[in-house]
């Protein structure tokens, strides 16, 4: 049969001190360490050191690095009434710098005749654009490969 152990408590019954010596070093909170989490950054780290560090959601980006055609098609309106894009000569100005994107990305449709300043346009939305009577102008659009057909036309001229 199983011998149940005491309990200190019921052990120490009639002890004055219940076995922690003089009652001066029971006194109060400093004999723990302080209250509650007091000292988790020095003498109670141990206990506590996985509850350290910064938990915090992260933010969404403030703005996009690359859009697609269909993003730019809803927005219009929103950024010539914003003063963010102009509408000169039957075209709608759009500067990639101001908006705070560098690349256009062919998804979706296009109706409206944009012309694209300072940001990188893929092939199929130089082409989408194109198709709507639009323009790209002042960026690296892989699209367009007009450098190396002008190239290629000076080579011929240089060796006959």
């Amino acid at each position: 049969m199983v011998v149940r152990k005491r309990r200190k408590k019921n052990k120490m019954r009639g002890n004055r001190t219940h076995g922690a010596g003089d009652t001066k070093h029971r006194r109060g909170a400093g004999s723990r360490g302080g209250r509650g989490r007091a000292g988790s950054h020095k003498h109670k780290y141990s206990l506590y050191y996985k509850d350290f560090g910064v938990k915090r959601k992260l933010k969404p980006k403030a703005k996009a690095d690359s859009v697609n055609l269909e993003f730019i098609s809803g927005k219009i309106p929103a950024w010539i009434e914003n003063g963010k894009a102009k509408k000169e000569g039957g075209l709608v100005i759009i500067n990639g710098k101001v908006l705070g994107f560098g690349k256009i990305l062919g998804g979706g449709n296009i109706s409206e005749k944009i012309k694209v300043l300072n940001a990188a346009v893929s092939e199929k939305a130089a082409e989408k654009i194109s198709r709507a009577g639009g323009l790209v102008e002042g960026a690296e659009s892989s699209g367009v490969e007009s450098e190396p057909l002008d190239a290629e036309e000076g080579e011929e001229e240089e060796t006959r």
